[in-house]
């Protein structure tokens, strides 16, 4: 299965717990390193395919906006656009935590599991004080599907607008506006995948986008194709593949 690395507003750890590794190809066809346990930041563009064959179990850790800065403490500008191999980033805390995860016995222990790593690095962080208030924001972008408006962003968060959009990519390592209009394409690519009989026009009005032209160009920036040409490689996600627990 190939998939499309498209721009993301969410940093991923990746753990493999069977069959260690994938590929990543680029956008011109040249096939890089695979690449094992992992975490993908924030893409801002499109970053070629991974590449997936054969039978993997995955655990994957999903980090809203500042949040990677939060629990680790790393300028978020510094990662953005990256993989980067976990034992890198944790040196054996990485393969620590792959074992932990595999004598769990179902997903609530996995996420206990990395509860209590990821809390307990949290607390050794010391944060700014507006830590809190750039995340606060970011989830009102999320529950918003990035139809937001910047100056409304910067009264909810009590600063100016231009201390806000200093701050915010301070913490996220983007501006909001771009952080907004790639929620926003994001949750379009969500919502053709989740209802692939929606036409591209729906589906653009229902995220807010002026028509489809608008969403095309969007597209064309922030995944390098057209909606066809992405969706054909973006196949819907079923319970054979995918598996959610909220903890």
């Amino acid at each position: 299965m190939v998939q499309p690395m498209h721009a993301v507003q969410e940093y991923y750890m990746t753990f493999f717990l069977k069959e260690k590794s994938c590929k990543v190809i680029s956008e011109s066809g040249y096939v890089k390193d695979g690449f094992s346990n992992s975490l993908t930041t924030l893409f801002t563009e499109p970053n070629g395919y991974s590449c997936w064959k054969g039978s993997y179990a995955l655990m994957c850790v999903q980090f809203k906006a500042n949040g990677f800065f939060a629990v680790f403490g790393v300028p978020q500008h510094e990662l953005i656009n990256n993989i980067f191999t976990l034992e890198g980033l944790l040196g054996n805390d990485s393969n620590m935590i792959t074992e932990q995860l595999a004598e769990c016995k179902g997903m609530y222990a996995m996420g206990n599991c990395l509860d209590h790593y990821f809390i307990k690095k949290l607390l050794h962080q010391k944060h700014n004080h507006y830590t809190n208030t750039i995340a606060h924001i970011s989830n009102i972008i999320l529950h918003e599907k990035g139809a937001v408006a910047l100056d409304g962003l910067a009264y909810h968060a009590n600063m100016s607008i231009r201390t806000f959009q200093r701050r915010f990519l301070d913490e996220v390592g983007m501006p909001p506006k771009l952080y907004a209009r790639i929620t926003r394409f994001h949750n379009a690519v969500d919502s053709k995948m989740l209802h692939p009989h929606l036409s591209f026009t729906a589906i653009a009005y229902e995220n807010g986008y002026y028509d489809q032209a608008h969403f095309i160009k969007e597209c064309r920036e922030f995944a390098n194709k057209t909606p066809e040409e992405l969706f054909k490689f973006t196949p819907p996600p079923t319970e054979k593949y995918v598996a959610k627990v909220d903890y």
